[in-house]
């Protein structure tokens, strides 16, 4: 619960401690992968860094950011916070 709150107060963002914790308590947390060049992909949280691996073996892109998406974020910050939806906006 704390990791989650800790995402929160970065606005989603998760760095990758953060991302292995997740993956084993919430492995099916959808997140977004953030790309240099590629299109943003949105993937469980037990395979983003499966995929990161993949992408990165299969192409010279590398990943700018991993985050919660703008629904999902808004969604953990009413439930943990028990605030409006507007807080961050």
């Amino acid at each position: 619960m704390k990791t989650l709150q800790t995402i929160l107060s970065q606005f989603g963002y998760v760095d990758s401690k953060q991302l292995k914790e997740l993956s084993s308590a919430f492995p099916d947390m959808q997140l977004v992968i953030k790309w240099g060049a590629s299109p943003r992909e949105q993937v469980s949280a037990s395979q983003v860094a499966e995929r990161i691996a993949e992408h990165e073996a299969q192409t010279d892109d590398y990943v700018r950011e991993v985050f919660i998406s703008s629904t999902n974020f808004r969604m953990l910050k009413q439930v943990l916070l028990n605030q409006d939806s507007n807080y961050y906006a």
